[in-house]
């Protein structure tokens, strides 16, 4: 018993070491409201999303798949549509959802410094690639 005791206290001081070292723990992103999405967004892939407060937008160039063996990427050149906030559930994290015609693509919400960005993956997630959009200025 005291074994365990120390083992998990000796756990616990590494975990607050390793955490400190690191800068602390990552900010958790806040629940998103449609005022946090609102405006014109630009990503580092080459697209822009305008998104509206009458839950509309517009994009530009946006990609929709990835092509691993040739490195390329498929794009909608221009598209308009609906959007939503996806609340998530549990372990499944809020999602910010684009429908344009008949297919929906969902952006996470990620933390850079003090502000959030959109981030949309490209053909399979577990080859880690992602278009972020950031918010250029508000509406």
């Amino acid at each position: 018993m005291v074994r365990d005791r120390t083992a998990s206290a000796l756990c616990a001081a590494a975990v607050a070491l390793l955490a400190g070292a690191c800068g602390g723990a990552p900010k958790a992103v806040p629940h998103m409201t449609a005022a946090d999405v609102v405006g014109r967004w630009t990503s580092d892939c080459g697209s822009t999303l305008t998104v509206e407060a009458d839950r509309s937008f517009t994009v530009r160039d946006f990609p929709v798949d990835y092509a691993l063996v040739s490195g390329t990427v498929k794009r909608l050149p221009a598209g308009h549509g609906t959007w939503y906030l996806y609340a998530g559930a549990g372990a499944t994290p809020q999602t910010f959802d684009l429908k344009i015609g008949e297919e929906f693509y969902d952006l996470d919400y990620v933390r850079r410094g003090d502000s959030i960005a959109l981030r949309t993956v490209l053909g399979d997630p577990g080859d880690n690639r992602w278009c972020e959009f950031s918010r250029r200025s508000r509406a």
